[in-house]
């Protein structure tokens, strides 16, 4: 990381310590220490792709005590720490309730890319990791994983179907452990279950990954743990984000793309994540303060439109295997989305912002970019609240000020009212407590 950048990534990280520590310091003993009987779930209308995801629940992520990932806070309350047999009876009740929990979810279209096995039937896609990294010897030992990973190639050989398995890593962890990957019994069961391991990546660009994001990801251990992915014949796959703090919508666009094009050029598919506004983040801190505004809906449309061109070459190559996560949903459920019960957006009616989510579900749903263009270019044309957002869009980057200059004003804020942002969150979750009962889980 570059020097002058060090200095941002530390005042961040802190903010971000001192926001998880004060969520912390709500929960009881008893949340605490309880560790769930069964995985966290996301639907196939709330995942990755038109499947299932599941994530173990016990170790959260490493990365989240340093203050990493400032958008990110998916782990919520820390558990004690989890035995592997607590590990694996999540995994077990998921294989115990397999059609259920999983067949019952096969939604919309999904794309195989590779050799069936069994070439007459329909593969089976889910997501099973932790909510940090699936190599994280903390978060799920390699017996444990091994043992789930062996049962899951006897459920696909009982059902008589290929599963396509997706399970999410940190580059570290591939890095560190890159001896065992490249030759396991585990990698190649892996293979056997058309593995996907997207890595967390977020940007191409060091000020959006390193600083904004405060990943702690040098490009170097990114590019190694693709190639050791590739070379243990394990489907490299990145999450790409867009929105981060003190970016107007155009630069969140430009990142995003330039991210995709990166990735495109070094075969791996991207996941293409549009932020919400998780509680008890800096970027909820700033939003509820009205210095940070998410995106705008028709931002992440016109941003998906060029992406789509640059991973189909503007529709001159076969289409490669990519995934939009559904924006809006949970859990947890984020506290703001993009498109609805927006309050910091003019000219923008629900009914418009409904539309445009409408678009983005049916490209999940069909995976049809060529419908998908269609529809979106009749809206663009015809929707006279396009053109007024078209004019907000250019009055953001006409009137925006040097990138450190906006980050150091947004922190330093940040600073002054932290105490009463956690007086506030600790009131907000006290009066919701009820209403939401899974608002502890993942």
């Amino acid at each position: 990381m570059e020097k002058d950048y060090a200095k941002y990534s530390k005042y961040i990280g802190k903010l971000t310590r001192d926001l998880r520590s004060a969520y912390y310091s709500t929960a009881t003993d008893e949340e605490r220490q309880e560790i769930p009987l069964e995985p966290s779930e996301l639907n196939a209308k709330q995942g990755l792709g038109n499947f299932p995801a599941f994530y173990l629940q016990g170790q959260h992520c490493e990365k989240s005590d340093c203050g990493c990932c400032t958008n990110c806070f998916y782990s919520q309350f820390q558990y004690a720490k989890p035995s592997p047999k607590e590990i694996e009876a999540q995994c077990d009740y998921l294989l115990d309730n397999f059609e259920r929990l999983v067949l019952s979810q096969q939604y919309g279209k999904n794309d195989f890319y590779g050799e069936k096995k069994f070439p007459n039937s329909k593969p089976v896609f889910l997501t099973l990791s932790p909510t940090g990294s699936f190599f994280s010897e903390k978060e799920f030992p390699r017996d444990v994983r091994l043992r789930v990973l062996k049962k899951l190639e006897e459920k696909a050989e009982e059902l008589q179907r290929d599963i396509v398995l997706h399970i999410e890593a940190h580059a570290i962890d591939v890095f560190r452990y890159r001896d065992y990957i490249l030759s396991s019994e585990e990698s190649e069961i892996l293979r056997k279950l058309n593995a996907k391991c997207i890595l967390g990546f977020e940007s191409v660009n060091e000020w959006s990954r390193n600083v904004l994001y405060n990943k702690h990801l040098p490009l170097e251990i990114f590019k190694n743990a693709i190639d050791i992915l590739k070379n243990a014949g394990i489907q490299p796959g990145a999450f790409v984000f867009s929105g981060f703090i003190t970016y107007t919508d155009t630069e969140s666009k430009e990142d995003m793309l330039d991210s995709i094009e990166y990735l495109s050029k070094n075969g791996v598919f991207p996941v293409l994540m549009f932020a919400n506004s998780q509680a008890w983040t800096l970027p909820d801190l700033l939003r509820e303060n009205e210095i940070h505004k998410l995106q705008e809906p028709a931002t992440v449309l016109d941003t998906v439109y060029s992406a789509l061109d640059i991973i189909t070459n503007n529709g001159k190559d076969k289409q490669n295997y990519w995934l939009i996560p559904e924006p809006v949903e949970g859990p947890p459920y984020p506290d703001g989305n993009i498109f609805y019960d927006r309050k910091d957006i003019e000219d923008f009616s629900e009914e418009t912002s409904k539309k445009i989510h409408q678009i983005l579900k049916d490209l999940r749903d069909t995976r049809d970019i060529d419908e998908f263009k269609k529809k979106w270019e009749s809206f663009r044309k015809n929707n006279p609240e396009y053109k007024k957002y078209i004019n907000r869009i250019k009055k953001q980057e006409q009137n925006k000020d040097d990138k450190e200059l906006r980050l150091a004003r947004t922190l330093n804020f940040a600073t002054d009212h932290m105490k009463d942002y956690i007086e506030y969150r600790k009131a907000k979750d006290e009066e919701e407590k009820e209403n939401e009962e899974d608002r502890y889980k993942i």
